[in-house]
C-alpha cells in the first residue's frame, strides 16, 4: 500500500499548494474590493458634499418661482378686474347713449312736429288773409262752409 500512501501524500500536497493560490487569490480580491469600496465611499462623499449648494440652490429657486407664481394670480386678478370694470363702464355708457338718442329723437319729433304745426297754420293764416283780400267787399262769400249740409245748400241756389 506504500503506491498509494504516495499517492495520497501527493494529491494532498497538490490541495493545500491550490488552496494556498487561492486563499492568496482570495485575498489580493478582497483587498482590490476594499479598494474600490473606499473609492465608492469617497465618491458619494464628495456627491454629498456637492449637492448641499444644488439642493440649497433648488430651495430658493422653488421659493422664488412659488412667489412669482402668485404675484402672476395677483396681477392676473387685477387685469380680470379691470376687465370687468371696463366691460361694466362700456356697457353703461351704451345705455347712456341710447338713453339720450331716444330722448334727443323724441325731442326733435316733438320740436319738429310743433314747427310744422306752426308753419302750416302760418301758411292757414296768409291763405287765408290773401283769399279774403282777393273776395269783394260786401259779399258774404267771407266764410266758405266745408260740411256737407252747406255744400248741398250752395248748389241748390
Amino acid at each position: 500500500m506504500q503506491p498509494l500512501d504516495t499517492v495520497l501524500i501527493i494529491a494532498e500536497i497538490v490541495l493545500f499548494v491550490i488552496l494556498s493560490i487561492l486563499g492568496i487569490y482570495l485575498i489580493v480580491s478582497v483587498k482590490k474590493l476594499t479598494k474600490s469600496v473606499e473609492s465608492i465611499e469617497k465618491n458619494v462623499d464628495d456627491l454629498q458634499k456637492n449637492t448641499a449648494p444644488v439642493l440649497e440652490n433648488a430651495v430658493v429657486v422653488s421659493g422664488n418661482v412659488k412667489e412669482i407664481t402668485d404675484n402672476l394670480k395677483v396681477q392676473v386678478a387685477k387685469v380680470n378686474s379691470i376687465v370687468d370694470t371696463v366691460k361694466d363702464t362700456t356697457e353703461s355708457i351704451v345705455e347712456f347713449e341710447q338713453k339720450t338718442q331716444k330722448k334727443i329723437e323724441y325731442q326733435f319729433d316733438d320740436t319738429f312736429n310743433f314747427i310744422s304745426a306752426i308753419v302750416k297754420g302760418a301758411k292757414s293764416f296768409w291763405s287765408a288773409l290773401s283769399g279774403s283780400s282777393k273776395r269783394l267787399p260786401g259779399s258774404n262769400n267771407h266764410y266758405k262752409s266745408y260740411s256737407p249740409i252747406a255744400d248741398t245748400s250752395e248748389e241748390d241756389s
